[in-house]
């Protein structure tokens, strides 16, 4: 049975339209979704009841990145925030009364890794990425016979 010249027409048409479309290059997707990333270290002393440690939030936007550092004592708006999207480095710095800090690290989808330098000096830093607050949650204790704290 012979095929109708508009379906023939048709046919050929799309098959062209295919053609253009695999010959132009796909368009590059961010590497960073837009949304909250929040990392955290927040805890409860089990002995004085005090909260303890830091939240550092992120919000990805087309608009444009805001980052807010959080302490017990403090929260303020990062002033200068820099990320690199191909290689997932963060810099971020925040100023105020309290006095200057400043972040260099790397983003990941599952820690914030890096050093922070204030006025106490340039140490270590790393933050879990976490979904909801535990600042509720006992702070891990020391481990005997170790330099280091519990996970």
């Amino acid at each position: 049975m012979p095929i109708p010249t508009r379906m023939m027409t048709l046919s050929l048409s799309l098959l062209g339209l295919a053609g253009v479309a695999s010959a132009t290059p796909a368009s590059a997707k961010p590497v960073w979704a837009t949304g909250t990333f929040v990392y955290a270290d927040l805890c409860t002393d089990t002995e004085s009841g005090e909260r303890a440690g830091r939240r550092i939030v992120l919000k990805r936007s087309p608009t444009g990145d805001v980052l807010s550092y959080e302490t017990p004592s403090r929260s303020a708006r990062a002033e200068v925030v820099t990320l690199d999207d191909a290689t997932r480095e963060l810099s971020f710095q925040v100023g105020g009364e309290e006095g200057g800090f400043a972040f260099r690290g790397t983003l990941a989808t599952d820690a914030l890794v890096g050093t922070v330098e204030d006025e106490a000096g340039t140490r270590p830093l790393r933050l879990r990425r976490v979904l909801r607050s535990h600042a509720h949650e006992a702070c891990p204790g020391e481990v005997t016979g170790s330099i280091g704290v519990r996970p």
